[in-house]
């Protein structure tokens, strides 16, 4: 009976093996199948089967649809490239050495570079140490006027933005035409007022000699109803001679700029101003007389000037107009006050433009020739500065601006 058992489980375990080995055969069949798959998985899975077959369907679908999505990726950038190319706009890519890495053909044209333009330093070509200055700069959107390298009557601005550490993309612009026209414009504007300075400075004398002897009361009224617009036109001619000459001048140097007594310059006026027959203001001072600026002294008075003739202008009678000269860390700040309107938020970015009007009964009366603060403004852009202008409508405004601190003290 022992020995019966024994060979049934004998049978059985001799099955069993049979069987296993047979399994781990088909196994690795199907194994070596998706292994010879995976080969080259860009063919359809068919040749694999069982237990492999859908995770080899899965993977080839995968791949598929990630093929798929890169050759549209592909031919998105190959489109995009050729239509960078094709702009009419000059751009270069370049290290920050200045070795160009590409480069569309408008870029090629006006910077008369050759058609393989890749490798080309552009430093070396162009040798303006400006250019070579805005290119090592880390700082993105830098912008110059230099001449072309083509020509060096042409003036091209050149635009610099960061793309990384390493790279820079340089935006080129022929900006002759347009310099030209402004040209134009201002021996348009300064013929215009030379031509009109000398007749009207001979009609407000005539008028004023007429003011003085009038006999009669009609015709003082008359001589004075004509003199106001006539001064006004006066002013806007010289208003527009100093705005074309501010435009038209280069800035100035370091060497040019004069230690400026601002303190003296700011009671000159305040003095002038409480003498108008119209003044009737408090007027409150904080002047540091030790503070002194860098600059122009003249345009310095200017600005200064405008602003607090605005501030008188616009503020009702009996309202506060405060003036500040003050240190400023290493620069020196100048500011008005004042407790007149205000200005709506959306008239501020504009107020410096040429005939800028906020649409105000009490500016429309003001006589103002509009073009004040654009002479202020391009005053302090010769001496690196900005026009600051904070508002509040119905409580008033505040205009300032810093300058250069001078080492000289009183």
């Amino acid at each position: 009976m022992a020995t019966v058992v024994s060979f049934v489980l004998g049978d059985l375990l001799i099955g069993l093996i049979v069987s296993l080995s047979a399994i781990i055969a088909f196994l690795l069949f199907q194994l070596f199948q998706f292994y010879l798959w995976t080969r080259n998985p860009l063919m359809h899975p068919r040749m694999v089967s069982g237990l492999f077959q859908v995770s080899a369907s899965r993977l080839f679908l995968s791949s598929h649809n990630a093929r798929k999505r890169s050759r549209r990726i592909i031919h998105a950038a190959k489109g995009l490239k050729r239509r960078l190319k094709e702009l009419p706009e000059a751009w270069i890519v370049t290290t920050i050495d200045g070795q160009i890495v590409d480069a569309n053909d408008a870029a090629k044209d006006v910077l008369d570079l050759p058609i393989k333009a890749v490798g080309i330093n552009l430093v070396e070509h162009w040798q303006d140490p400006r250019v070579e200055a805005i290119i090592r700069s880390p700082m993105t959107g830098e912008v110059l006027e230099v001449s072309s390298p083509k020509d060096h009557r042409s003036q091209l601005e050149v635009r610099q933005h960061v793309l990384d550490i390493n790279n820079r993309i340089i935006l080129v612009r022929d900006v002759t035409p347009l310099n030209r026209l402004l040209t134009t414009r201002q021996d348009f504007l300064a013929n215009i007022s030379h031509e009109l300075r000398s007749p009207l400075t001979v009609i407000v004398g005539y008028l004023e000699a007429l003011q003085d002897s009038a006999t009669n009361q009609d015709t003082e009224e008359i001589v004075t109803r004509l003199f106001s617009p006539v001064q006004r036109m006066r002013d806007l001619v010289e208003d527009l001679l100093t705005l074309t000459r501010l435009e038209s001048s280069p800035r100035p140097s370091i060497y040019d700029l004069n230690d400026v007594n601002v303190a003296k310059i700011i009671d000159t006026i305040s003095s002038e101003i409480k003498e108008l027959k119209d003044f009737n203001h408090v007027l409150e001072m904080s002047i540091d007389p030790a503070t002194r600026a860098l600059g122009i002294p003249e345009e310095i008075y200017s600005a200064i000037n405008n602003l607090i003739t605005n501030a008188v202008r616009y503020t009702p009678a009996r309202g506060r107009i405060t003036i500040r000269w003050l240190k400023h860390g290493d620069a020196c700040l100048f500011e008005v006050a004042d407790t007149g309107p205000g200005i709506a938020a959306e008239h501020l970015q504009h107020l410096t433009e040429r005939f800028y009007r906020v649409d105000s009964p009490r500016i429309a009366k003001s006589g103002g020739t509009g073009l004040g603060l654009a002479i202020v403004k391009h005053i302090l852009l010769r001496h690196e500065s900005a026009l600051e202008i904070n508002s509040v409508l119905g409580e008033g405004s505040t205009f300032g601006f810093a300058l250069r601190r001078s080492q000289s003290a009183i």
